[in-house]
């Protein structure tokens, strides 16, 4: 597309009209300067790349994010369950009662106490 409006004069420099058309018939949003007759779609169309890239690069960010507070939570629910089955222990617990309390399974809190 770059290629194709960069070595064609007639879709490099497009009037206003015709952007508008575009615009409402591709769904996209080149911007046009009030003052502006001709659009230099070579611009036009890197702007509109750029702000999809950032767009992109947003929600990557965000759902980054999410992703990492949901691997918080995630660990502090298990130290919170070690540290629990570790007191329970020292109260004298099966293996099993300790297992069931922290909602883990029994395999799992053998390791921990034997750590």
């Amino acid at each position: 597309m770059q290629e194709v409006l960069q070595n064609d004069e007639k879709f490099s420099n497009v009037d206003r009209e015709t952007v508008e058309a575009i615009n409402l018939f591709a769904g996209t949003d080149i911007d046009i300067d009030e003052k502006e007759e001709v659009i230099d779609m070579c611009k036009a169309w890197e702007d509109q790349k750029n702000e999809g890239r950032e767009l992109g690069r947003e929600e990557g960010r965000e759902l980054g994010r999410e992703e990492g507070r949901e691997e918080g939570r995630e660990e502090g629910r298990i130290r919170q369950a070690k540290v629990t089955a570790l007191k329970l222990q020292k109260k004298g617990h099966s293996i099993e009662d300790i297992a069931e309390c922290v909602d883990f399974d029994e395999e799992t809190v053998k390791k921990w106490l034997v750590s």
